[in-house]
């Protein structure tokens, strides 16, 4: 298969610095399209075109646990819910998602023997500028 991206390198950054760890993210995109159904225009539901409400990216992270102070921040924000600018880069493409984001849902795995990993999302509050990626 051509043209297919290995899931390698995501860098995560606020406006400080990259959130240091190694991990895993999964990048969701929300909208909701807009029903302009009526009866004059029959039974079937009719959606605006090229428009979406409640617009919203979505980070999901996954990363060992570790002591880089970038790290600790986002893990102290999700505690406050403090806002911050963060931007996702995938590292392959070019592709860039900038943003301002509040980290939320701080999850801890401690597993008996093996690595301490936590997981969270940011969640985007406001206007997203998504940069496709680059040929």
């Amino acid at each position: 298969m051509s043209g297919e991206l290995n899931g390698t390198l995501v860098i995560i950054s606020d406006s400080v610095g990259e959130i240091v760890g190694q991990g895993e993210a999964t990048v969701t995109f929300n909208g909701a399209p807009i029903n302009i159904s009526n009866k004059s225009l029959g039974d079937w539901v009719v959606l605006l075109d090229a428009e979406l409400a409640t617009k919203q990216f979505q980070v999901a992270l996954t990363c060992v646990y570790n002591d880089d102070a970038q790290y600790q921040k986002v893990r102290a924000d999700s505690f406050s819910g403090t806002q911050g600018a963060y931007t996702v880069t995938y590292g392959a493409t070019g592709e860039t998602i900038p943003g301002t984001f509040v980290p939320t849902g701080l999850s801890d795995a401690l597993p008996h023997g093996d690595k301490v990993s936590t997981s969270l999302t940011l969640m985007s509050s406001g206007v997203v500028t998504h940069t496709p990626q680059t040929p």
